[in-house]
């Protein structure tokens, strides 16, 4: 009993292995529909351009804080997820609580128009 087990095993084994080798597990057009969904997210992440100002990080500094710190005339209301992922942008390879003293970084800037924030 235990030699034909092993051999439906085996059998089996073989036969899912030229499948797939041969044919494949994914379906072609699934595969280009995920190529071309990919290539349109990069297309829209590449319209979204964020203005920026170089900075020069010193001890003790944040992102959040440094952002703040160039809104200070008028303040800022964007989430500090939004200013992450902005940044994070702007900088590739750099996540933002990785940054290192003494290195420029690009820091996004934003403009409060016509939010009604007269204050």
């Amino acid at each position: 009993m235990r030699p034909i087990i092993g051999l439906a095993i085996i059998i089996l084994l073989i036969v899912s292995v030229y499948y797939d080798l041969s044919v494949g597990t994914i379906p072609q057009s699934s595969a280009s529909n995920l190529t071309n969904e990919i290539k349109e997210t990069d297309d829209l992440q590449e319209d979204k351009i964020v203005p920026y100002q170089e900075v020069i990080v010193e001890a003790g500094q944040t992102v959040y804080g440094i952002v703040q710190a160039l809104h200070a005339d008028q303040g800022i209301s964007t989430p500090p997820h939004l200013v992450v992922e902005d940044f994070e942008a702007l900088n590739p390879n750099t996540k933002a609580h990785e940054i290192i003293i003494g290195h420029s970084y690009r820091f996004p800037l934003y403009h409060n128009i016509g939010t009604g924030n007269d204050s």
